[in-house]
C-alpha cells in the first residue's frame, strides 16, 4: 500500500512538473498543420489567435515604440472584427454573441501569450525569440500583409 501511494506521489508531481513547463498555447504552426485553413472554425481561430498575438505585441513595445504599438492595436481589432464578421456570417451567430465569444477568445489566448512570454523573458530575456512566439507573429504578419 505505501508503494502504490509513493508512486502515485511521484507520479502527480513529475506529471505537474511537465505541466508547468509547457507552453499555454500550442504553436500555430502545429494547429494549422493539423486543420483545413479553407474551415470557417479554423479561420476564426486564426484570426483570433492573430489579433492576440498583435495585442500581446502592442502591450510589450508600448513604452519603447508607441506608433507601432498602436498600428498593432490597430491590427488586432481589424483581426477581431473579421473573426466576428466571420463567426456572424458561417456560424449564424448574432452580433453580440459573435461579440462576446471573440473577445474572451482573444482575452484568454492573450493571456497564454503573457504567460508563455514571461516563461520565454526568464529562460532568455526575449519575449519573442526562441519561442513560438516569434512563430506566431511571423504567421500573422504573413496573414495581415495578404489583405
Amino acid at each position: 500500500m505505501k508503494k502504490t501511494i509513493f508512486l502515485i506521489t511521484i507520479l502527480s508531481l513529475v506529471s505537474s512538473f511537465t505541466l508547468a513547463s509547457a507552453n499555454s498555447n500550442t504553436s500555430l504552426k502545429d494547429y494549422l498543420d493539423k486543420k483545413d485553413i479553407e474551415n470557417a472554425t479554423t479561420q476564426i481561430y486564426l484570426l483570433n489567435r492573430c489579433g492576440a498575438i498583435y495585442a500581446y505585441a502592442s502591450g510589450i513595445i508600448l513604452k519603447t515604440d508607441a506608433l507601432s504599438s498602436k498600428n498593432f492595436i490597430e491590427i488586432s481589432n481589424s483581426l477581431l472584427f473579421k473573426s466576428i464578421e466571420l463567426m456572424v456570417i458561417d456560424e449564424e451567430k448574432k452580433l453580440e454573441e459573435a461579440q462576446k465569444k471573440a473577445e474572451e477568445n482573444r482575452k484568454e489566448l492573450f493571456n497564454n501569450y503573457i504567460t508563455d512570454g514571461k516563461k520565454n523573458w526568464e529562460k532568455n530575456k526575449s519575449h519573442f525569440k526562441g519561442s513560438y512566439i516569434s512563430d506566431d507573429m511571423a504567421i500573422c504578419s504573413q496573414l495581415t500583409e495578404d489583405k
